[in-house]
């Protein structure tokens, strides 16, 4: 499967499905994340991760602290501590399944420069799980690379649902039932990718 080289692989219908209306509703204002450095440490106790990002559009740089069991629970508590509070809907998902693979197939020579493929599943409150995959010749950079997948993913279908919330509520008011429709349709997509109660609670308030 081909994708944008911003874009994560991702592999089941229903999350294309949730990814084609969230870039069609954020169009240039899709979020992306690069990953710009990453320190990690192992010991006895467990993984501790330093990650720079730098934010599309912005450039600006993020930097994240976890610490974990293994590097995906140290990845996932620095983003969720990271973005939790900006995103709430993120505090709604758990990972199923991670996986990393060695790419032999595309690898030549000694093949010690096959690419390492991650696959990480993610489920939802609703219980819908979500599949992303990255392949890159680092196991720990295509581990966090597919942890971003995800975390780029659920951000941006939370980003789109709020923006349809306000569009609808305009074209409520402006008795425009054709973007009613429109809008509706395209908020029963983005509600299969995760919870916004807490999302819905807190523009409610700041109405």
């Amino acid at each position: 499967m081909s994708t944008h080289p911003n874009f994560p692989a991702i592999l089941d219908p229903e999350a294309q499905r949730v990814a084609a209306v969230t870039r069609e509703i954020l169009a240039e204002n899709y979020l992306h994340f690069a990953l710009e450095r990453l320190e990690l440490v192992e010991d006895k106790d467990g993984v501790a991760v330093k990650a720079r990002l730098s934010r599309s559009g912005s450039g600006e740089l993020i930097d994240l602290d976890g610490k974990g069991v293994g590097l995906i629970d140290a990845v996932f508590e620095g983003l969720t501590r990271r973005f939790g509070d900006e995103y709430p809907s993120l505090k709604t998902i758990a990972v199923t399944d991670f996986r990393v693979g060695s790419g032999f197939d595309e690898a030549q020579g000694r093949r010690s420069d096959a690419l390492a493929v991650a696959t990480l599943r993610m489920k939802n409150s609703h219980g819908a799980e979500f599949q992303f995959e990255r392949k890159t010749p680092s196991v720990t950079r295509s581990s966090v690379r597919v942890a971003l997948d995800a975390l780029t993913f659920f951000i941006n279908s939370e980003r789109a649902y709020v923006q349809l919330h306000i569009a609808l509520k305009d074209a409520k008011e402006r008795r425009r039932s054709d973007l009613v429709e429109k809008y509706r349709g395209q908020m029963s997509t983005l509600v299969h990718a995760t919870s916004y109660s807490d999302v819905l609670e807190r523009l409610r308030d700041s109405e």
